[in-house]
């Protein structure tokens, strides 16, 4: 194997660096499973080509002319931002565009499931869980709240435990609550409110 160089390192970095980094950041904004290096590493390596080919003449200015002789610091700022920032944004992007309605009948939705779909809108609802047993718990499902997403298993932590009346109404808050962790092969159903 011949000597590193570090335009060989840099070739390296340029080709290989960025499709990872976008695979690694896509899957911090949906759920996933790890996956076997070995799969990943045919979608890293054609990001990292298209990453490339984007910004292909800016990586053609700066390794023109002296540029890295002449502004060493403007250099490797610039790299930063095509090697490791553009790949995250580009990832964010990418879920953002396949969470909108008019990209949807295109793309298949990165979300799992139902579950992950209706929590990871992070929004507030008073719900009623009715467990496998019939018994029904009132609550506020709020900011403080919490669900699982997939792999894990569904658990659902409700910030407020509320007392029921017969009808399902909303009665009162429970003093002292700290709220509840329901897992869920407890529950049977869940029902929102505004």
């Amino acid at each position: 194997m011949g000597d590193l160089t570090f335009d060989k390192i840099l070739l390296l970095t340029i080709f290989f660096v960025p499709g990872f980094i976008y695979l690694k950041a896509y899957r911090l904004f949906i759920a996933e499973t790890k996956t076997d290096f070995s799969k990943d590493f045919y979608e890293a390596i054609g990001f990292s080509f298209l990453n490339a080919l984007i910004f292909s003449y800016p990586l053609f200015k700066i390794h023109n002319d002296n540029f890295i002789e002449n502004n060493p610091v403007l250099y490797f700022i610039f790299l930063g931002l095509i090697i490791l920032i553009a790949p995250i944004i580009a990832a964010f992007l990418f879920h953002l565009l396949s969470k909108k309605k008019i990209f949807s009948k295109y793309l298949i939705t990165p979300t799992k499931s139902a579950w992950d779909s209706f929590f990871s809108k992070r929004e507030s609802y008073y719900v009623i869980v009715t467990l496998k047993n019939d018994r029904k718990i009132g609550g506020k499902y709020g900011t403080n709240s919490y669900s699982s997403t997939y792999p894990i298993p569904k658990e659902l932590y409700i910030e407020e435990v509320w007392e029921l009346n017969k009808k399902d109404g909303f009665v009162k808050k429970i003093e002292q609550t700290e709220g509840m962790l329901i897992t869920e092969n407890e529950i049977s159903t869940i029902e929102f409110f505004i």
